[in-house]
């Protein structure tokens, strides 16, 4: 006894697919608006903290110092890699294949920005382990779609075959008769 199981509806699929999209876009558009805010902001706040420098904490100024030292065109690269990432939600959001790609590119690269260009330490394995789940849960409903999508044509297909089939049995019958 063979237990098949069948894929889910595609419309299940699909409001899967847009709470996932709606989740990534609030996550993704805070993101971009930190990093053009942190890059516009970044002059200024280096003015402000080296005036106030000791009111701060020791091991806070260190904090502080480390991250203002992160150049300003570095902020200005991840706001980029983020708005090429709401671009591929987009196209994600009109069930285009392309925009997978997009945002999974534009994902890796933003995982990747810290170990190319900063110290070890601003590396968050969190972030990353998040990021690569979203992206193999994204893989997984684009493929659901796909699927569905050849499974339609297929039938589609086959009526047509069979159309196709009955005509000509039609028209062999004709041709025998005449």
């Amino acid at each position: 006894m063979d237990l098949e199981i069948a894929p889910p509806p595609r419309n299940m699929v699909v409001k899967r697919l847009h709470l996932l999209l709606i989740l990534s876009f609030i996550n993704t558009g805070l993101m971009l608006f930190s990093e053009l805010i942190t890059a516009a902001m970044l002059p200024d706040m280096i003015t402000f903290v080296d005036a106030n420098r000791d009111t701060f904490p020791n091991e806070m100024a260190l904090m502080i110092d480390r991250t203002l030292n992160i150049p300003q065109w570095y902020f200005l690269i991840l706001a980029v890699l983020d708005a090429v990432s709401v671009t591929g939600l987009v196209m994600m959001w009109r069930l285009r294949k392309n925009g997978f790609h997009c945002y999974a590119l534009s994902k890796l690269l933003l995982i990747m920005m810290p170990l190319l260009f900063l110290d070890r330490m601003y590396i968050g394995i969190g972030n990353i382990m998040i990021a690569v789940l979203v992206i193999a849960y994204y893989y997984v409903l684009m493929r659901g779609l796909n699927m569905a999508e050849a499974d339609s044509a297929t039938e589609a297909e086959a009526d047509e075959n069979a159309n196709n089939s009955d005509n000509s049995d039609s028209t062999n019958e004709s041709n025998t008769n005449d």
